[in-house]
Parts: C-alpha cells; sequence; structure tokens
C-alpha cells in the first residue's frame, strides 16, 4: 500500500474515532447545573479515551469504559448567574466539545401527564402570556418522548432560556413555577420537564417498584408478553393515530365544511398504546436522568389514574421513595391535586390529601378554583405554577409565608352544630363572593344534605336542619366542587371529609 493511501486511510480512521466524543444529551447550551451539589457531567467516547472536563476554576478528568461510556464529578458549585463555557476535551484525539452560556442555580424535574405537558401556547391569553415570558434566569429542557422496554441511555432536548421567542413550546405549568420562584430565591432556575399526556403512574415507575405495591400485576401481565417488535409496532401505530388525529383529521373537517358537507368520522383510538405499558417512560425519559443532580421535584399527574385512588395511595409514595434512593431521601416533592373534571371523583382528591399529609417532604396545591368541567386541560395555568413556586418557597428555601390554603383539622359536635377547625389559617378565613357553598352533612345514617356553614373567627360552623345529630362533615365532595373558601392569601381550601 502506498505512503500516500496509508495516511488517507490513517486520516478516515481518526476522523471516525474523533467523532465518537460526545456528551450526553442532556448538556447542551444555555444549560443550568444545580449549585451546591457534587454534578455529573457525562458523555461517550471511544474506549479508553482519557476525557478531560472544564467548568470554571475546575478540571476533572475520567477515562470511558467498555462500553464507551465516561463520567466524572464536578465539584459543588455556588450560585453563578453568568453564562461560561464547559470544556470537554479528548485528550489523545485533540477533539472538543465546547457548551456555551452554562449557569449554576437550582434545576428541578418537572414529570407527570398533559397538564404538566400542556404548553404556554395553549393557555388563557396565550399572546399575552408569552410576550412578557421574557427571564434568561430561567431555563427549561423538554425531554423528547421515549416509550422502551429497558432502560435507555440518553435523552434528547435542548435547552432554552425562557423569552418570547421560546416560551410557546415550554409546559406552562413548569414555566409559570419557574418564572415566579426565580426572583425570590435571586439564582438560575433550571426546568427539565419530563412529561407525557394520557399516561398512567405505572408507565413512570421502575419495574420492580411497581411490582412491589401489588398493584401493578395486571398491567405486567399483559405487556410482559410483549416483543420489542411488537412493541415497536404498537408505538408506529399509535403515532399515526395521533397524526391522523390531530393533522389530517382537522384538516379534512374543515375542507368538508367549505364544502358544505358533513365531517368525515374521527379517526380511532388503538387498543393498545405504549401510554400505558408499565414502565416505558421511568426506562425512556426517568432513568437516562439519574445522574443528574436536582433541587427537587414537581408532578401533575393522576388523570389516567383517577378510577383508583386507594391504589394510587400505594402507587405514588412508591415512585416518590425511589426517586429519593437517587436524588436523596429528602429531595423535594411538590404535586398539583387534580382540577374539577366531570371525570374526577372526589375521593381520588382526598386519597391525594392523604398522601401529602403521611408523606414526609412533600407540598400539594388546590386548584378546585382553576378546573373546567368539561375540559380536562383547564388553560388557566398561572395560579398552579404560582402557588407551586409559593410552595418551594415555604418548604424548600424556608420563607416565612403561607403557602397552602385551609386544611381541616378537627371537628367538635354540639348538638346540631359541626364545628370545624384548621390549619393553614394565614391570615383568616374567607368566603369568596358570597356566602359559603360545597359542605354537605350527615347523621348516623351517612345520608348527606346540602349544609349552612358561617365562618366563626378562626371556625366553620355547620347545620342542617335535616341533621338533629351529625357525625360527617363533607367539603367540595364532587367531580366540579363549587367552593369558595379561602384564606386571606387567596388560597383555596382543601376539600375534605370530616368525621
Amino acid at each position: 500500500m502506498s505512503r500516500p493511501l496509508i495516511a488517507l486511510l490513517f486520516l478516515f480512521v481518526a476522523q471516525a474515532w474523533s467523532a465518537e466524543l460526545k456528551l450526553a444529551g442532556l448538556f447542551t447550551d444555555h444549560m443550568v447545573l444545580q449549585r451546591d451539589q457534587a454534578v455529573a457531567v457525562w458523555g461517550f467516547a471511544t474506549p479508553g479515551e482519557e476525557i478531560v472536563v472544564v467548568f470554571g476554576n475546575q478540571t476533572k478528568v475520567a477515562r470511558a469504559i467498555k462500553n464507551g461510556r465516561w463520567s466524572i464529578n464536578l465539584d459543588p458549585m455556588t450560585a453563578n448567574a453568568v453564562g461560561r463555557d464547559l470544556l470537554v476535551r479528548c485528550s489523545a484525539q485533540k477533539q472538543e466539545a465546547k457548551l456555551k452560556d452554562v449557569v449554576v442555580g437550582d434545576v428541578w424535574l418537572c414529570s407527570g401527564q398533559s397538564n404538566m405537558h400542556f404548553q404556554m401556547k395553549s393557555v388563557e391569553n396565550f399572546e399575552k402570556e408569552i410576550a412578557a415570558a421574557n427571564q434568561p434566569s430561567v431555563r427549561f429542557f423538554t425531554v423528547e418522548h421515549q416509550f422502551v422496554q429497558m432502560a435507555a441511555k440518553d435523552v434528547r432536548g435542548v435547552w432554552k432560556p425562557v423569552s418570547p421567542q421560546t416560551a410557546a413550546d415550554c409546559s406552562a405549568v413548569a414555566c409559570y413555577f419557574g418564572m415566579a420562584l426565580q426572583p425570590k430565591i435571586s439564582v438560575p432556575v433550571g426546568l427539565i420537564v419530563s412529561s407525557v399526556g394520557g399516561t398512567r403512574i405505572e408507565t413512570w415507575m421502575r419495574p420492580e417498584t411497581l411490582a412491589a405495591t401489588g398493584e401493578g400485576t395486571a398491567l405486567i401481565e399483559k405487556w410482559k408478553a410483549v416483543s420489542p417488535e411488537e412493541f415497536e409496532k404498537i408505538g408506529t401505530t399509535y403515532r399515526e393515530f395521533q397524526r391522523q388525529r390531530d393533522e389530517v383529521h382537522p384538516q379534512a373537517v374543515k375542507a368538508a365544511k367549505a364544502r358544505g358537507e358533513p365531517p368525515p368520522p374521527a379517526p380511532k383510538m388503538p387498543k393498545l398504546r405504549c401510554h400505558d405499558s408499565p414502565s416505558s417512560l421511568h426506562n425512556g425519559m426517568i432513568a437516562p436522568l439519574e445522574q443528574f443532580a436536582f433541587r427537587g421535584a414537581v408532578w401533575y399527574q393522576g388523570e389516567s389514574n383517577a378510577g383508583q385512588g386507594k391504589a394510587y395511595e400505594k402507587l405514588l409514595p412508591a415512585m416518590l421513595a425511589d426517586w429519593r434512593k437517587v436524588w436523596g431521601g429528602k429531595l423535594p416533592f411538590l404535586f398539583v391535586q387534580l382540577a374539577p373534571h366531570r371525570s374526577i371523583h372526589p375521593s381520588f382528591r382526598e386519597s391525594q390529601a392523604r398522601i401529602w399529609q403521611s408523606t414526609p417532604h412533600t407540598a400539594m396545591v388546590v386548584t378546585t378554583d382553576v378546573g373546567n368541567a368539561e375540559n380536562i386541560h383547564p388553560t388557566r395555568k398561572r395560579p398552579v405554577g404560582e402557588r407551586l413556586a409559593l410552595a418551594a418557597r415555604a418548604m424548600v428555601y424556608g420563607e416565612s409565608l403561607e403557602s397552602s390554603g385551609p386544611v381541616f383539622k378537627a371537628m367538635q359536635i354540639e348538638g346540631q352544630r359541626a364545628i370545624l377547625s384548621f390549619t393553614h389559617l394565614g391570615g383568616g378565613l374567607v368566603a369568596e363572593g358570597g356566602p359559603l357553598k360545597g359542605f354537605t352533612i350527615a347523621g348516623e345514617n351517612e345520608k348527606f344534605f346540602p349544609a349552612q356553614a358561617v365562618i366563626e373567627g378562626e371556625t366553620i360552623v355547620v347545620t342542617s336542619d335535616k341533621v338533629a345529630a351529625p357525625k360527617t362533615v363533607r367539603f367540595g365532595w364532587a367531580q366540579v366542587p363549587e367552593v369558595n373558601l379561602f384564606n386571606r392569601e387567596g388560597l383555596p381550601a382543601v376539600p375534605f371529609t370530616a368525621r
């Protein structure tokens, strides 16, 4: 072989090898690294290669292992809003990757189903809201959807500072949360949005964790015989259904209307969806994030599990316990109680409230005043995000402020009067817009009647001329409750059953 040909071959091989240097998909320009914790930086290279990572005044060295993966930990860093370069070099191949405008602050994992995935371009007054969304110290990374049967190695997405040019595609709940929180803590806020509409909590749980609850047996049995080829086919079929539903059918309806013809039938949803496959989203959209450092998590999910409240009381704490094994035993966990809708039974909201009351280092946001009986995706997302930020400020950042609406504490019976006391009174109890609504009362027979409720100081007195000896009081016990009990901070009361 001639020398020129050998040189050309060597150049080709060197170029092929140099292409192996790669940062994990989570690492892009504009990203936020977690402050005050060791921060993992990882990626892929040729096995055995030495990798050098430089950020700020730190220089760290790692070596790619047999499968080509490499990882290093940056030492804990203080918050820094000044964007800097993060450099990664492959010493032997003299290759370099550079990330620009990397800042250090607090990073939150924002996960769940459609109401978490609901984007700013769909909120009420979206044009005005997006135009006002200009906080470059808040950055978001939306994890591309990935349903897989085995744990994935990587994710795809791009970090973007919140601006009128980018905000439309950000999760609305996450965006409002970040924009409300960042000015109060004065450090950059990162939002990693890992959410998929129409998904059950079982899809977000580690297989062994789900199995241990005893609640996922039927789903596990249903899906364990699905081959990788069949799983891919199910995914392809559902993606085509989504295309027909979201793009083709609306255009066909519009064209039919223009011709004065009846609209064509809507496409039928496939019987099998990866959205119901146990652990498929844990594998695809949580497991690849496990090395990263987070300050806390925000969760908005439950609509697809709303018929199994008791089971959810096992499932959500089990998922959270699993996350805390990965990200720390006191990982702050903020979640949203489901908004009013004709399909959501009130018992599910009470299950969520019990989870909150029994699980340390959690906070729950109430949404009884921002629901929509006919739309399971209410467009008023600003109050949800802002209440989550209040909860974070109180629980995580130690601010002395009221972060919840009134929470039932105890009931005392005096003749026909049921006297209720509360925590989280804030500045006092308030009936918004008129007399209190949403209370029912029952005696020993558990037959409930509409009740009169009156605020007396720090208590509420509930009565009905049809119940001589009260035993139980309910507040907000309806799919779409009409309620108006708040504290003076404007936070709605948590629905409850008092016995």
